[in-house]
This record gives structure tokens, sequence and C-alpha cells, in this order.
């Protein structure tokens, strides 16, 4: 009895600590699978950060990748852009030395058209024009005495007389090459000089405002010297003309009575033609002679400004 109590403890004993040991067996799977769950869950967090990594190297390399063809293409641009700028360079020389071409061809051009301008309307001087289309039957055959961008002098029966540029038939002013154009210029250039003169003239007049002023007085007394000088001068030159117009007309009445008297058409032609050669000469120095009486007149109303500005004598 004793025996088998004794064994039954026994047995218990070892159940109990059966258990038990399976128990912390049990306790002890239970912590390895939690550190192994653990593990897998920190491997799992491993792999999503290091396919973000991956993902977002792939994305740095493509842009790199980008960036290089972008670099590439931009060396390429530029190397382009270098050839596009030597031909630009090329294409500015050669439109350079065409503008060059011409502005050099049209200034000979102008020279050119300039000195023929000068030739056809030299050359028309003491010839006859007809004027009857813009002027009448009257005009017909009128002698050329001078030519100016802004009319023609002829000479009729009645005397010299200026024809206005509008006045003048289209087909002579081809001829002279006239044209509104050179008649503006012309006047303008006219406007110009006078206007300088007037600027001059009052610039001068002003310098000499103080009347007291004893530089100013010399400068009056000099300049009423030198204008005496110029007007007798020039009264000298009408004097010499006015005794070579004498001659010159002298000689023409002389051609004019051989013309009458002259049995051939051949002399009568030469007649002719040496009278009316020796009228236009006259009617040159006339002219002259009237520019001269102008310029004495402007002078003598300058000379009497002056002599209002000098101070009396005491």
């Amino acid at each position: 009895m004793n025996f088998k109590l004794l064994s039954l403890i026994k047995v218990s004993a070892l159940v109990v600590s059966s258990v038990f040991l399976v128990g912390c067996l049990d306790e002890e799977k239970k912590l390895d699978l939690e550190d192994v769950r653990a593990e897998i869950e920190g491997l799992e967090y491993d792999k999503e950060r290091t396919q973000k990594f991956i993902d977002s190297a792939k994305a740095k390399l493509a842009e790199l990748k980008k960036v290089e063809s972008d670099l590439e293409r931009a060396e390429e641009i530029g190397e382009e852009l270098v050839g596009v700028t030597g031909s630009l360079e090329k294409v500015k020389g050669t439109v350079d030395e065409l503008k060059a071409s011409m502005e050099e061809s049209l200034s000979g051009f102008e020279d050119y058209q300039a000195k023929y301008r000068a030739k056809v309307r030299k050359e028309i001087v003491g010839k006859n024009v007809d004027l009857s289309e813009t002027k009448g039957d009257d005009y017909k055959a009128v002698r050329v005495l001078s030519v100016n961008p802004l009319e023609i002098r002829i000479y009729r029966s009645s005397g010299p007389q200026s024809v206005p540029l509008s006045e003048i038939p289209k087909e002579i002013r081809e001829m002279l090459q006239m044209s509104e154009e050179e008649a503006e210029s012309h006047l303008a250039k006219q406007r110009e000089d006078a206007k300088l003169r007037a600027e001059r003239y009052k610039e001068w007049k002003e310098g000499l405002a103080d009347r007291q002023s004893e530089a100013a007085q010399k400068a009056i007394a000099k300049r009423l010297r030198d204008i005496q000088t110029e007007i007798e001068t020039i009264e000298k030159n009408i004097n010499l003309r006015l005794l070579k117009i004498q001659d010159l007309k002298s000689r023409a009445s002389q051609w004019e009575r051989d013309f009458s008297l002259a049995q051939s058409d051949k002399r009568r032609e030469k007649a002719l033609r040496y009278s009316q050669m020796y009228r236009d000469k006259a009617q040159k120095l006339t002219d002259l002679s009237s520019d001269g009486h102008l310029v004495i007149a402007r002078l003598r109303s300058e000379e009497e400004d002056l002599k209002g500005m000098q101070t009396p004598e005491n």
C-alpha cells in the first residue's frame, strides 16, 4: 500500500514536471515565434525602404540621363549657333560691301548727272527754243540767255525776261533736267543763305549797340570805309561794263546793217549769227550791272544804318 502510494506520488510528480516542462517549452516557442515575427516585420520594413530608395534612385538616374542628353543637345546647338553666327557675319559683310558699292555708284551717278545737267544748260545758252506750247505763238523762237533751277532767262524783241519753271514746256524741262525738287532745294538754299546773312548782320549790329564804346565806333568807321571801297569798286566795274556794252551793241548794229545789205543767204546768216552773239554778250553784261546796282543799294542801306549808330563828334 505504501509502495503504491509512493509510486503514485512519483508518477504524479513526473506528470506535473512534464506538464511544467511542456509549458515552459511552449512559452519559449511563443517567444521565439514572436522574435521571428518581429524580425520578419523588420525585414518587410527594410524591404519597403529599400524599394523606395531604389525607385528614387531610378528616378534620379532618369533625370541625370535627361540632363546629360540635354547637355549633349546644348553642345550641338552651340556648335550650330557658332556656324550660324559665322554665316551671319559673312552675310553682314557682304551686305555692307553691297551697300558701300551702291552708295559709291549712286554718288558717281549723281556727279555724272550734275555734270551733264550743267553741260546741257550751258550749251543751250544763245540758242533758240520754242515756248509756244505754254506761252503762245509769240514765244515760238526765243533766245536763251541763262538757265537756273527756277527759270529760264530769254531775249525777245521787247527785251530780256524770265520764264518760270511752271511755264516751261515739259519737253524742254526734261531736256534741261529741271524739276520741282531741284527748284525747291534751290529756293531753300537761297532762304537759308539769306537767313544766315541776316543773322550775321544782326549779330554784328547788336555787337555795336553800345555807341559809347570806342572799339564799337572804330568798328563802325572801318565798316563804313569798307562799304565805300566796295561801292567804288562795283561802280568802277559797272562803268567798265557800260563801255563794253556800248562796244558790243555797236558791233551788233554793224552786223545788222551788214545783214540788210548782204546779197547772199550765207552772208545774211553769218551777219544774223554775229549780231545775235554780240547782243547776247551785251545783255549778259547788262544783267551783271543790274546785279551790281542791287548790291550797291543794299550797301547804301547798311551805310545809313551805321551812320545812325555813330556818336556825333564834339
